[in-house]
C-alpha cells in the first residue's frame, strides 16, 4: 500500500509566506502578522517582480521555477542549505550564466524535467544580463529574510500543519486511495509514496501545486479550506499525478494552446475520482476557466464506451470539446 504523507516543511512554507506577504500568487488574511515582515524597499522589489514570479493554471512566470518550485523540491525533505542555494544564485549573476546553478542542483533539476519535460527550458533567457541582475536581487532578499521567517511565523504555522496532517493521516489511515487510482485507471503512481507539502498561506490562491510524480505542495486546513476540501481533492490531485503519464503529456503543449489539454484532463481527474469516491462529494474546479458542466456532459457520454481507457477518454473528450 503505497502511503499519503503529510510533511511540515519550513522552506515551501517560506517561499510561500514572503511571496503571499507581498500579494503575488496569494495573500495573507491576517495583516497584523504582516506588519515589518520586509523591509519596504525588498517588499516593493519583490512586487516589482510580479510578472517574473507568478502562476497558475498550468502557467508561470519566467523565474518562478527558480525561486518556488525547484528549492521546494530540493529542500522538501531536509531544510538544510537554503541560504547557500540563494548564494549559488547570486554566483550566476557574478559569473553571469546560470551553470553554476546546474552544476550544484543538476540532479534535483533533471528529477523535475521527469515530471514537466518543459521545467527551466528558458534557460536561454535566464542568462541575459537584466534576468541575472533581477536574479541577484531577488536571491539577496529571499536569502537575508529565510531566518527571519523561522523566527517569527515557523511556529505558528507549523502548528497549523501538524493539525492537518494528523487529518490526513486519519483518512487515509485505512483507505488505500492510491492502490484505488491504480486499479481504476490500469496505471501506476511513479513514486513509492506520495508527500503533501502543507503550507498554510496557500489558501488564497494556487492551491494544489504538483512538483513530481509523488510530490504536491497543498494547504493546511483553515476555515477557507475546511476539512471537506482534503476529504475528496487529495484523491483528486494524486488523479492527476497517475493520469499524467497517459493523457496530457501525449499531446503537443505549447503556451498557445495549454488551456484545452489542461482542463480536459482536470475535468477528466474530476470524472473518475467521483467514481472512486462513490460520488460521495460532489465539487466544481471553477465553471468559468475549466468548464465544469461541458466536461462532465462529454465524459458521461463517452464513459459507457471507453471508460476502461482513460487515455482515449482524455483525447476523445478534447476532439468533442473542440467540435
Amino acid at each position: 500500500m503505497k502511503k499519503v504523507v503529510p510533511i511540515a516543511n519550513p522552506v515551501v512554507n517560506y517561499l510561500t509566506y514572503i511571496q503571499a506577504y507581498c500579494g503575488i500568487n496569494w495573500e495573507i488574511e491576517d495583516k497584523e502578522l504582516m506588519h515589518g515582515f520586509l523591509s519596504d524597499a525588498d517588499r516593493s522589489y519583490i512586487q516589482a517582480c510580479s510578472d517574473d514570479l507568478s502562476f497558475g493554471d498550468g502557467s508561470g512566470g519566467s523565474l518562478v521555477e527558480l525561486f518556488y518550485f525547484l528549492p521546494a523540491y530540493a529542500f522538501r525533505e531536509n531544510s538544510e542549505g537554503l541560504t547557500e542555494y540563494f548564494s549559488c544564485l547570486e554566483h550566476c549573476h557574478e559569473v553571469m550564466d546560470t551553470s553554476p546553478l546546474f552544476e550544484r542542483y543538476g540532479d534535483h533539476i533533471s528529477r523535475l524535467r521527469e515530471f514537466n519535460p518543459y521545467f527551466l527550458s528558458n534557460i536561454n533567457s535566464l542568462d541575459q544580463e537584466e534576468k541575472l541582475i533581477r536574479i541577484k536581487h531577488l536571491s539577496t532578499i529571499y536569502k537575508a529574510n529565510y531566518r527571519r521567517y523561522l523566527q517569527l511565523n515557523w511556529d505558528k504555522d507549523k502548528a497549523i500543519i501538524e493539525r492537518t496532517r494528523d487529518y490526513i493521516n486519519e483518512i487515509f489511515a485505512e483507505n488505500d486511495i492510491i492502490g484505488k487510482w491504480e486499479f481504476a485507471t490500469g496505471f501506476e503512481l511513479l513514486s513509492e509514496q506520495y508527500q503533501l507539502l502543507i503550507v498554510p498561506s496557500l489558501q488564497f490562491g494556487p492551491r494544489a501545486n504538483s512538483l513530481h510524480y509523488g510530490v504536491n505542495i497543498f494547504p493546511a486546513i483553515t476555515e477557507h479550506c475546511p476539512k471537506y476540501f482534503f476529504d475528496h481533492f487529495i484523491s483528486h490531485e494524486i488523479g492527476t499525478h497517475i493520469l499524467k503519464p497517459h493523457t496530457i503529456d501525449k499531446v503537443q503543449i505549447s503556451e498557445e494552446n495549454l488551456r484545452i489539454p489542461y482542463i480536459a484532463f482536470e475535468n477528466l481527474a474530476k470524472h473518475i475520482n467521483l467514481k472512486i469516491l462513490s460520488n460521495k462529494y460532489q465539487y466544481k474546479l471553477g465553471e468559468d476557466y475549466y468548464e465544469d458542466s461541458v466536461f462532465e456532459s462529454i465524459y458521461n457520454n463517452i464513459d459507457d464506451s471507453l471508460a476502461d481507457n482513460a487515455e482515449s477518454m482524455y483525447l476523445t473528450a478534447i476532439d468533442q470539446y473542440k467540435k
